[in-house]
Order: C-alpha cells, then structure tokens, then sequence
C-alpha cells in the first residue's frame, strides 16, 4: 500500500486532471489573445468591425486582464507540462494514444484564438498574395504590393525576400485565393495546416524514436507537448512543424534503408524551409553501416543529393518557382535581427565602416557571408567526421551551427534543435531540466515581445507590467508548488524513476 501511495504521488494528478487543466490553462490564453494578440486590420476583415472585440483591446482594463490572464495560461500549461512528466519516465507509463489525447486537449482552445507569440502568420499571406499577383517573394519583399502593412505584417519582411521554400509559398497563395484575402479564414486555414505539422510532429517523433531505441513518449512529451511548441505553432500558426515532421520521416525512412523516401521528405521539408537543406549529408550517413569507407560515403551523397535534386526539380517545375529559394536563403541578411549575434556585428561593423566612409550594405552583406561559410565549413566538418554511429546528432550540431552563426534569429527556433537533440539520445536529466528553464524563459521573452497593444496605450507601461508578472509567476512556480518541486528535483535519466521506491 506505501509503495502504491508514493507511486500515485510521483505520478502526480490522474491523465482526466492534467487534460483538462492544460484545457483550461490555453481557453485563458485564447480568451486573452482577443486583447492582446495580433488583430487583423485588413479592411476585408469583420472582426475588425466587430464592438465585441474593440472592447477588449480600447479599454485599459480589459488589456490588463488580457495579460494576466495569458501570463497565468502560460504558467499553468507549463506547470501542466512538468507534472505530466513523470508519466513518460518509461515507455509503458502512458499509451501513445493517451499522450495524443492529452496533447489534443491542451491544443483544442487555441483554435479559436487570435495569433499570438508572433505574427508571421500574416506574412505568409503576404507572400501568397505576391504570387497570386505573378510576383515572386524571391526577387522582391512584401512590400512589392500596396496595402501590406494593413495586412498585419510584420516591416522586417517588408523588403526582404522569402525565407520560406515553394511548396509552402504555393500553399499560402492556394489559401490566400480561397480566403479571398479575409484575414480570418486565410488564418484559420493556415492554422488547420500547422495542426496537420504538430500531429505529423507527434506521429514521426514516436517513429523515429523507437527506431534509435529512445522511449518514445519521453521524446513526444519532450518536444511536441512543451508549452512553447504548442503556443507557437498553434497558437502562432508557424511552419515550423511541417518541416520537423518532414526532418523526423526523412531519418526514419532513412533507417528502414528507403533513400527515395526520405529524400522524398526531407525535399518536401526544404520546400518549407530551405535550412534544412543541410540535413542531407546525415541522411546519406544513416542509410550507411556504421563504419564505411570514405568511398561508401561519398557514393550514398550522389545518391542522396541526386535523388534529392530530382525531388526538388520536379517540386519546382510543379509550383514554377524552381530554385529561386537557394539565393534567397543566402539574403536573409536583409532582415538581420540585432538580437543575433551575427546581426550585431554585422550591424556594428558596417556602421562603423559607414562613418569611416564605407559602403554599409556592402560590409554588412560581406561579414553575414563570412559567418555564412564558416557555418557551411562546420557542417561539412560534422559530416566528414569519424564516428558516424549518431547521424541525427551531427544533424542537430550542424543546424545549431547554422542557426548560430545565422543574421537572424527567431525564439522559436530552439525548437529546431530541442527536437533533433531530444530526440538522438538520451540527455541527462540536468540538460533535460535546462530545456525546460530555457523554453520557459522563451516563452517569457516573446510573450513580452510579441504583446500587441493598440497605439492610445503605453506599450513601455503595459509590456514592463507583462515581465514583471510574468516573471514573478514563473518563479513562483517553481520555487514554491511542491509538486513542481518533486519533480525537477528527482530523475536521473529521461528514463528513470523520480524517487527509487524501495520494496518492503
């Protein structure tokens, strides 16, 4: 009977409770985007009409409530996220189709809600309303079309190309047609396609991990039930999904030995985003033995690359925009994030070559180039290296390289390299701990950042009240519920118990 009852504890609430407060925690967060997250403004858009919304967003009280709400949505999902984990320490501990179930439950409310955490969703249909127009996203940033800025996007991609491959910009033009440029249903449609992304997330994720021998519903959990995942690619309504689900069945294709397959769907990844062009030589990598010759390995990347080129050709041909992607993902300098570290230098070098007289596009353009290489010069190291036993962690150390050494960096991008990391082998449980204090700190970073506030209200005022709340609420979590506690205190492994229970 005492080992049942430290059992139950260590287990934490029963699967019923964990769903439905992660329910409740995410109805406040959809609740609270109708105030604070990003509003459509296209004169096409009713909602944009509608009092019951205006309401909302005019009055100070109702902004203010916004943000406490969403600030407690947050916290409560995360804390939701922690004390679910104790049922994933082993494979057995709940069924793929509880976790499913579970996941579905804390995602359901965000359906509804206004994007939040980012508003990339309306440049998106941005750039699918530049190719139904017979412009190319490549060749010329939103901008190109009167009227973009009242579309809700963001000025960063106002003159800078697409960073986004062309099965994905062929599907934002299909929605921006059918949507007859309304922004909601273009969002919802957009949103229904990240759903199909999470749950293709959730389904390879289990795949790929049994076939490297990790436990399949710590690596679900681990990646696809974090409350940062979830928020930003449902409640976001970012791509980033699609191309993790085509990243995780190309390896698990790739083991089961089917190149075609896997070319197949990394190429359909790089038409959604073309970084993860630099996966390729790790596919080539797991379809070898373990220990190959150098002639082994350089013939199964002809392969690989040529099935790959024949993939991405065909691809072209059938969206007509061939390979415009590949200069374009050597421009995204354009739209150079001061907060990367790359985007700083490069930002700081071209304005102190501007002032000693210097051309400042060109020096920008020229130090972005060089991180560029040097990423490029890593990745083929990582490739080239001896010990090829774990293909998919050299992939994870080669895009952590990329994204790095990158002029722009987006929060949501560690999610990239949480997922390929959790999901090649089994981390300790002190990096495991740093992955949930480092999504947590994201989810405050672009929860402040990404607060939209109308123009009549203080945005220094209301997003300093955002931190300092959200922050103390956070900290709170985990310094004083027990329950947390317990938990971030306990395994030594993805795998093993929380508490050794010892038998009488």
């Amino acid at each position: 009977m005492a080992v049942m009852d430290i059992s139950r504890k260590l287990l934490g609430e029963s699967l019923p409770s964990l769903g439905w407060q992660g329910f409740a925690a995410s109805a406040m967060i959809t609740v609270a985007s109708w105030g604070i997250g990003w509003f459509p403004r296209n004169q096409l858009s009713p909602l944009a009409r509608s009092g019951f919304f205006i309401e909302f967003r005019t009055d100070v009280s109702g902004v203010i409530t916004c943000i406490i709400l969403m600030a407690l949505g947050m916290v409560w999902l995360t804390r939701t996220w922690i004390v679910t984990r104790p049922r994933v320490q082993v494979a057995t501990g709940i069924t793929h189709r509880e976790l499913g179930r579970l996941f579905g439950m804390w995602s359901a409310p965000l359906m509804f809600s206004f994007p939040i955490l980012s508003r990339d969703v309306y440049s998106y249909l941005a750039q699918g309303r530049m190719l139904h127009a017979d412009k190319s996203p490549y060749l010329e940033g939103i901008s190109a079309l009167p009227g973009w800025f009242d579309g809700g996007s963001d000025g960063l991609w106002a003159q800078s190309p697409s960073p986004y491959g062309p099965f994905f910009l062929v599907l934002a033009r299909f929605i921006f047609f059918i949507s007859n440029g309304i922004p909601e249903i273009g969002v919802g449609l957009l949103r229904i396609v990240a759903v199909l992304g999470v749950l293709g997330c959730f389904h390879f994720t289990a795949k790929l991990a049994q076939k490297m021998g990790q436990n399949p519903n710590w690596a679900n959990w681990a990646i696809v039930g974090n409350p940062l995942f979830l928020l930003t690619m449902i409640g976001g309504v970012h791509n980033d999904a699609l191309m993790i689900a085509g990243v995780f069945s190309a390896f698990a294709y790739a083991y089961d030995r089917r190149p075609a397959a896997a070319t197949l769907s990394l190429a359909i990844a790089v038409s959604v985003k073309p970084i993860v062009l630099l996966v390729l030589p790790f596919i080539g990598l797991v379809i070898l033995d373990k220990n190959p010759s150098k002639r082994a390995r350089w013939a199964v990347w002809a392969k690989v690359f040529v099935l790959s080129l024949i993939w991405l050709g065909i691809i072209g041909a059938v969206t007509n925009l061939w390979f415009g992607w590949l200069p374009a993902m050597f421009t995204a300098g354009d739209a150079a994030f001061p907060y990367a570290p790359v985007g700083l230098i490069g930002w700081s070098v071209s304005n102190l070559a501007g002032m000693l007289g210097g051309d400042i596009a060109f020096v920008n353009g020229l130090v972005v180039t060089l991180f560029q290489l040097l990423g490029l010069v890593i990745v083929a190291r990582l490739a080239l290296a001896k010990n090829i036993s774990n293909p998919v962690r050299l992939a994870a150390w080669s895009l952590s390289a990329a994204v790095l050494l990158a002029p722009i960096i987006q929060p949501w991008y560690i999610l990239w390299l949480i997922a390929l990391f959790a999901i090649s082998h089994r981390v300790s449980w002190s990096s495991e701990k740093l992955m949930i204090y480092v999504s947590s700190l994201i989810l405050v970073a672009v929860f402040v950042d990404q607060l939209s506030i109308e123009q009549w209200h203080s945005t220094w005022m209301m997003r300093t009240f955002a931190g300092v709340l959200v922050v103390l609420l956070f900290a709170g979590l985990f310094r004083f519920d027990a329950k947390t506690r317990r938990i971030l205190a306990g395994p030594v492994g993805p795998l093993g118990m929380a508490h050794p229970v010892k038998k009488k």
